[in-house]
């Protein structure tokens, strides 16, 4: 039940979301730059990203985006949550 309910309050939240065409057009460069970058290279540049985010960001900010990747969990299959965990055991949440 309690997955039910996450699924829920995910939708929930993407109701109002609207993007913009920035958002639209970020997320398609994103999609292009790593295309073909391994998994590996991947997750070096999750790690710098993440070294930004903390310089950048409040500490509730920094804390939304983890929230935000956790409530990601009902959506994910067994393998893209082996993967979240790896990133998440690698920045040390």
């Amino acid at each position: 039940m309690e997955k039910k309910d996450n699924m829920k309050n995910i939708m929930e939240e993407f109701k109002n979301f609207s993007p913009t065409d920035e958002d639209i057009e970020k997320i398609s460069t994103l999609s292009e730059t790593y295309k073909d970058k391994s998994e590996e290279d991947i997750f070096f540049e999750i790690i710098k990203i993440n070294e930004d985010m903390e310089n950048t960001m409040t500490e509730e900010e920094y804390e939304r985006v983890f929230q935000q990747l956790e409530s990601l969990r009902p959506m994910l299959n067994e393998e893209q949550l082996e993967k979240l965990d790896k990133i998440l055991y690698i920045l040390g949440r």
